[in-house]
C-alpha cells in the first residue's frame, strides 16, 4: 500500500489508499443438507488522486505492480470532477477492538456442526419444512492511508448466520427467513437465533382474506424499514445539498413525533459496519439525527462536507446502504447503523391496542415509490390481521403505502421497548402506526 502511495504523490497533488483483505469461510446447507464448504480470500487496493483540482479513481488486485494503478487513476483525474476536497491528516485518537479470534479460529467443521443444530432445531419444530442455513464467518484487514500523513488499520471478524424455512401446502408456499451478526463464536445461542422463525411459523398456519381501507399497522423491526428507508435518503448531507430532501433546511425544527428518535452509531459493536474509522479514515462516533422528533443534522463523507461548508461525519462507505464493504466502489455518504430509539411497551401491546389491522413482518422490494419525498408502496411478504387485538392468520396479495414523514409525525401509536437488527445495519423496535394506506388485491 505504501508503494501505491509513494508512486501517486509523484503524480498528484494529494492521494488516498484504501486497502481491503479478508478471509471468508461460508459453510451451506439446503434442504437435503451440507451443500457447500470452502475458504475464500480476496484482496485488493482503491486509489483517488486529485490531479488539477479534478478526482481521479481506479482499482486493482495486482499489488506486485502499483505504478499500473496510479496510471489509472491519474489518467481518470483528468476527465473527473473539479473537487475541493481535502483528505485528512489526523488520525482516530481512540480505536475500538471488534476482532475476536475465536472467529478467525472457527473451523468450517464447527460451522457445520453450527448449521446442523439450526437445521435440526426449525425440524424438530415442524418436520414438513425444507430448512435453508448459511454460517459464514469474515475476517477484515482495512488499511487507510493518504498523502496528508493519515495512516489507520484495523481487523474485524463476524459470524454472519441466515436461514429460512419454507413450508409448501396446495395452493400456498410460505417462507420466513432471519439472519443474525455475531462478534464472538460464544455468542451463538440455537434457541434465541430460531425463536422468530419458529413463532413465524406457528402464527402463519392459517390463511385469512386481506383487509383493505385506511388501517392502523404495527410494522416489525424487520418490516418498518419499509417505512424508515425514505427517512435514510432524506438524512443523507448529498440529498440536502441537492435540494432533493424534504428535510433540506429543518434542522432545528421538530419533524416527527416527539417519541422519534434516529441515530447512526458507527462503534455499534452489534453492526455490520462496526468499525474505528470509515472507509475514508475519518473516525466513526455516534450522531444524532432526530432528538425527540426535531432535526438534529445530516450524515456526510469528505466530499459532501466540503460541499456544505462542515465536516464529515465519519459516514464516507463504499456499497451504500445495504451492500456490504468493499474495495472496488468510491466512497459515498452512507448509513452505518441506523438506530431508532426504543419506546415504552411490549410489542404485544401494541398488537393488542388494534382493533382490526395489520402485523407486517416483511416487504417486497425496497425503494418503490417516490422515495425522495418519503413515499413508499410494498407488496407484504410477511404479514398477519390482527382482530380486537389478537392475530388471527397470515394475509397474502395485499400492499401497503404511505408517506413516511406524514406517518411518523401525526400518526405515531408507539414504538416496543423491545428492538431487533436487520441486516447488521438497522436497528429498531417495532413501530404502530395509523392510517396507512392497505389494499388487497
Amino acid at each position: 500500500m505504501q508503494e501505491i502511495l509513494e508512486h501517486a504523490a509523484e503524480k498528484a497533488e494529494q492521494a488516498e489508499v484504501y486497502h481491503l483483505r479478508r478471509t471468508r469461510v461460508p459453510v451451506q446447507f439446503d434442504a437435503q443438507g451440507l451443500s457447500v464448504i470452502k475458504t475464500k480470500r480476496s484482496e485488493g487496493a482503491a486509489l483517488r488522486t486529485i490531479c488539477d483540482g479534478r478526482l481521479g479513481y481506479a482499482t486493482t488486485t495486482d499489488l506486485l505492480h502499483p505504478e499500473e494503478v496510479v496510471e489509472a487513476a491519474v489518467s481518470t483525474s483528468a476527465f473527473g470532477d473539479e473537487t475541493e476536497l481535502e483528505f485528512p491528516s489526523a488520525n482516530p485518537e481512540d480505536t475500538v477492538d471488534f476482532f475476536d479470534r475465536s472467529i478467525e479460529e472457527a473451523s468450517a467443521e464447527k460451522l457445520a456442526d453450527l448449521g446442523e443444530s439450526i437445521r435440526r432445531a426449525l425440524l424438530q419444530h415442524e418436520a414438513e419444512i425444507e430448512v435453508d442455513v448459511t454460517l459464514e464467518t469474515v475476517v477484515d484487514h482495512v488499511c487507510v492511508a493518504n498523502t496528508a500523513g493519515l495512516d489507520v488499520e484495523e481487523m474485524t471478524a463476524a459470524l454472519n448466520v441466515s436461514f429460512d424455512a419454507t413450508r409448501a401446502r396446495a395452493g400456498d408456499i410460505f417462507t420466513v427467513a432471519d439472519s443474525y451478526l455475531l462478534r464472538s463464536m460464544s455468542d451463538f445461542d440455537v434457541d434465541r437465533i430460531t425463536k422468530r422463525v419458529r413463532w413465524l411459523l406457528d402464527v402463519g398456519r392459517d390463511v385469512v382474506p386481506a383487509p383493505s381501507g385506511c388501517l392502523p399497522v404495527v410494522f416489525s423491526p424487520a418490516g418498518v424499514i419499509a417505512v424508515f428507508l425514505p427517512v435514510v435518503i432524506g438524512l443523507s448531507g448529498k440529498s440536502a445539498l441537492l435540494g432533493t430532501s424534504p428535510l433540506a433546511g429543518k434542522v432545528g425544527q421538530p419533524i416527527f413525533d416527539g417519541r422519534v428518535s434516529l441515530s447512526d452509531d458507527g462503534r455499534c459493536e452489534s453492526g455490520a459496519r462496526a468499525g474505528s474509522f470509515d472507509d475514508e479514515g475519518v473516525p466513526g462516533e455516534r450522531m444524532a439525527l432526530v432528538e425527540d422528533g426535531v432535526l438534529q443534522g445530516f450524515y456526510y463523507d469528505l466530499r459532501t462536507a466540503k460541499q456544505a461548508k462542515t465536516r464529515s461525519t465519519g459516514n464516507g462507505l463504499k456499497g451504500g446502504f445495504i451492500g456490504g464493504r468493499d474495495f472496488r466502489p468510491a466512497p459515498s455518504p452512507g448509513i452505518r447503523h441506523l438506530v431508532v430509539g426504543e419506546g415504552d411497551v411490549a410489542t404485544d401491546e401494541l398488537i393488542g391496542g388494534i382493533a382490526r389491522g395489520l402485523l407486517v413482518d416483511s416487504v417486497l422490494g425496497l425503494g418503490q415509490g417516490n422515495v425522495n419525498a418519503g413515499d413508499f408502496s410494498n407488496n407484504v411478504a410477511v404479514a398477519f390481521l390482527i382482530e380486537n387485538g389478537k392475530i388471527v392468520g397470515r394475509v397474502k396479495n395485499a400492499m401497503i403505502s404511505g408517506n413516511s414523514y406524514d406517518l411518523l409525525k401525526d400518526h405515531l401509536i408507539g414504538l416496543s421497548a423491545e428492538r431487533a437488527w436487520l441486516y447488521g445495519r438497522f436497528l429498531s423496535p417495532s413501530v404502530a402506526l395509523s392510517d396507512v394506506n392497505v389494499a388487497a388485491s
